[in-house]
């Protein structure tokens, strides 16, 4: 998958994404503004070098049209976590730690948002973490997503930290906190 974005002259950051579904010979633009769920284009494609073509023309329009590829270094982490019911978890523990990553994944790529990027369990912690373009954007997002495929929201946990930052600063818990540690 390629992904850019442009500041457009509403200083709204907007993102176009291109990648190959090789099951439907197809190449798919998903284009939209971040934090929304965007447009889909599906270009049919028979050959992977005719998609390899696609792709080095789809990068030549992007860079042409202002937009640009955001590097690790401009990326946030956002960090979703949960009490566990024992040191490792029991099984609802296990499919929450399993839907909350399947729904996330979904609803940031679908948002153009960013993706989930893993998890660790123990200590009686979930941590769920997510590499994100836009932290407040993307919090907010992710309290809807777990909200709305009821996800326990009211026993999470939100931190966020820009890349290269050691600290994660606490932006949501249902019950009152005052620090965040992983």
């Amino acid at each position: 998958m390629i992904k850019y974005y442009k500041t457009d002259d509403k200083e709204q950051l907007l993102y176009k994404e291109t990648w190959f579904d090789e099951k439907n010979k197809k190449a798919i633009v998903h284009y939209g503004k971040v934090g929304y769920k965007g447009k889909v284009e599906e270009i049919p494609i028979e050959m992977q070098t005719a998609n390899d073509e696609f792709i080095n023309i789809f990068c030549k329009e992007c860079s042409n049209n202002g937009y640009y590829q955001i590097d690790d270094d401009n990326h946030h982490w956002v960090v979703i976590q949960y009490s566990l019911k024992s040191e490792f978890g029991n099984k609802r523990d296990l499919w929450l730690k399993e839907k909350v990553q399947e729904y996330l994944k979904n609803h940031l790529g679908w948002t153009g948002l960013g993706n989930v990027d893993g998890f660790d369990m123990g200590q009686r912690k979930l941590n769920i973490y997510c590499k994100v373009v836009d932290d407040e954007r993307a919090v907010s997002s992710i309290k809807t997503c777990l909200k709305e495929y009821r996800l326990d929201l009211n026993k999470a946990k939100i931190a966020i930290k820009k890349a290269g930052e050691e600290n994660y600063n606490l932006k949501f818990s249902h019950k009152k906190a005052d620090n965040f540690k992983l």
